[in-house]
């Protein structure tokens, strides 16, 4: 009687064992089967040998960022701005009024190569300082603060200055096109820059507001980037403000994805190659895989990056507004 009941629980427990083996096969439980679904490792773009010494470094996640300061040219007097762009091998940022002779805020440019930035230039006056854009081909900015030009369109292609239309609201431009998006209400639209107008203007995203989670939220492009163009959206519950960029299809508005930024202090945004980037003015960057919003790792270090531009790759122009220096971070 003992060895039949034996017997029974011998076999009812193998039994168990087998289930338990096929259950976990079916749900994942092989963990060569589980690695297979992670994403696959984030391939960045080589880049040139760097000889400078960085200034400094820091990790997100795993990876190492190098900071370089751009040396050469006392910025100090002079740069005062809530955007920057590059074009070609130039940057280019608003200047404190205060330290111009004629007493109006203006653009400037500087030469940049590696490391070194030279050949300040004095481009004239400009209007709000976050007024700028570039398409890669192009810079444009708002030609005034004052009441009857401040609409103005002021274009640079390289060689001359022009003045062309009418500035329409903040634009941005898309690398790809003569294409420039910019908020209309709440619409995002897009029109093209010919001969100095923006002309043909359509819209991509009717009545942004109207979409779940966009009530009463601020919003404005930051850049256009391959196929896509990301949106920033601040929405202010219980007196704190929360900061995300989304990303849509530029061509039929369909949202991709979400990247929740930082709440202490938030300032500006890039989309580089592989990461989506968020700074804070206390010295913190938010980084984060530009494919899926995960965020990669936060940071903090001593600057306060007020203002973000992608270079090429992964390569960032950031403004100091408290050194009153521009710098360039790898990454």
């Amino acid at each position: 009687m003992q060895n039949g009941s034996l017997a029974k629980r011998l076999a009812v427990g193998l039994l168990t064992g087998i289930v338990s083996v096929a259950l976990l096969a079916g749900c994942g439980g092989s963990k060569d089967k589980g690695a297979q679904n992670d994403p696959p490792k984030i391939e960045v773009p080589a880049r040139e040998p760097v000889s400078t010494t960085p200034t400094m470094t820091f990790k997100f996640g795993e990876t190492e960022a190098k900071v370089y300061e751009l040396t050469g040219v006392d910025l100090s007097k002079y740069i005062r701005t809530g955007k920057i762009v590059t074009c070609g091998d130039a940057i280019f940022f608003h200047t404190d009024s205060a330290n111009e002779a004629d007493k109006h805020q203006h653009l400037r440019r500087v030469t940049v190569k590696h490391e070194t930035i030279s050949d300040l230039t004095d481009m004239g006056q400009s209007g709000d300082i976050a007024e700028l854009a570039t398409n890669g081909k192009l810079v444009i900015w708002q030609s005034s603060r004052e009441v009857t030009k401040k609409d103005k369109l002021m274009i640079y292609d390289g060689k001359d200055i022009k003045e062309g239309g009418k500035w329409w609201s903040r634009l941005i431009g898309d690398p790809d096109s003569d294409n420039f998006y910019y908020m209309y209400g709440d619409d995002l639209t897009v029109a093209k820059l010919d001969n100095g107008e923006l002309k043909d203007a359509n819209v991509v995203l009717k009545d942004m507001q109207a979409l779940p989670g966009y009530e009463n939220a601020g919003l404005g492009p930051v850049c256009v980037s391959k196929d896509e163009i990301y949106i920033r959206r601040v929405t202010r519950k219980d007196e704190k403000d929360t900061h995300v960029l989304v990303a849509f299809d530029k061509n039929t508005g369909k949202e991709l994805r979400q990247y929740d930024g930082l709440s202490e202090l938030p300032r500006g945004w890039a989309v580089t190659e592989n990461y989506v980037i968020h700074s804070g003015s206390k010295g913190e960057f938010r980084v984060f895989d530009r494919r899926n919003g995960k965020i990669l790792g936060d940071v903090k270090i001593e600057m306060r990056p007020f203002a973000l531009w992608t270079v090429k790759g992964n390569d960032v122009i950031v403004y100091d507004d408290r050194a009153k220096k521009l710098y360039r971070i790898d990454f």
